[in-house]
């Protein structure tokens, strides 16, 4: 009988389009510095993929080293990717050098295939489908991804 409520909840939400939505924690480590700001940007479209426009964005002050736990309330379950930087200097954006090369840590919410080119939205996108989920990523610096 609790099998059969189940399934008939499951249609009723299908049918009348009643989104579920929970918690996703972005669980950044690695936070080597206590400076500048920690920048999570979530996206939920290949064509929004490093927008900084189309994101979801929020920014950590950083004063200590270590991991920090970001969460992201009332989410619609669905697919996505995530993008983060550490903002050693604070001027909103992620520096680079002369050749394009970033000279701040980042992270993916899945590790990028190559280094040599930025991901596409595929690559890193993870399922969000859970009441509460954690997410955890790793800054690095480019040498290191």
């Amino acid at each position: 009988m609790p099998a059969c409520i189940l399934w008939l909840w499951s249609g009723f939400i299908a049918a009348f389009g009643v989104s579920q939505k929970g918690t996703l924690v972005v669980e950044v480590s690695n936070v080597e510095e206590p400076a500048g700001m920690v920048w999570v940007g979530l996206y939920d479209a290949p064509d929004h993929f490093l927008d900084k426009e189309k994101a979801v964005l929020k920014g950590i002050r950083i004063q200590a080293q270590g991991t920090l736990s970001i969460p992201v309330r009332e989410l619609p379950f669905g697919r996505y990717a995530v993008a983060v930087f550490h903002d050693r200097n604070n001027n909103g954006v992620l520096d680079q050098n002369f050749f394009g090369i970033p000279k701040e840590p980042f992270a993916f919410s899945r590790p990028a295939p190559s280094r040599w080119r930025l991901p596409r939205f595929e690559e890193v996108a993870f399922t969000f489908d859970k009441a509460e989920q954690v997410l955890h990523t790793s800054l690095k610096p480019w040498r290191k991804h």
